[in-house]
């Protein structure tokens, strides 16, 4: 597996994970507790529930594209990065959907000196979706 020694490594390696629909590399980007907010404000956390989304998502074969626009460095041990992503996938009645939307994820630098997902927020600056009663 890639590893991302640079805060601004994990979402190209990710996504390298993800489009190869690889569930055990896509969820190594995570730190073992790491999260992951769906849009709907759902939050996924640890390896297990991320393996049971990774699962559901890649059912679909999206294709995903990230491009990071932005990293704050928080000291020499954590980032926020903020990009726009892109993600098209076929329905079962074999029409192209695509999604889009800008992210602020949270990364790590690990003992190894590697960088990790924290907090993937795939929707960081959009209103998250109202839930029903």
């Amino acid at each position: 597996m890639d590893k991302a020694y640079n805060a601004a490594d994990v979402h190209p390696i990710y996504m390298k994970a993800f489009n190869a629909g690889d569930i055990e590399a896509t969820v190594a980007c995570y730190e073992s507790d790491g999260c992951f907010v769906s849009a709907s404000g759902r939050i996924a956390r640890g390896a297990a529930e991320l393996r049971e989304v990774y699962r559901i998502t890649f059912a679909n074969r999206p294709a995903f594209q990230a491009d990071v626009r932005k990293v704050l460095a928080a000291g020499n041990d954590l980032a926020l990065i903020i990009g726009e992503w892109t993600s098209r996938a076929q329905t079962s009645a074999g029409d192209t959907k695509v999604w889009s939307g800008t992210y602020t994820d949270i990364v790590r630098k690990q003992p190894d000196g590697t960088w990790k997902l924290v907090l993937d927020n795939s929707h960081g600056v959009e209103p998250l979706k109202k839930r029903s009663a």
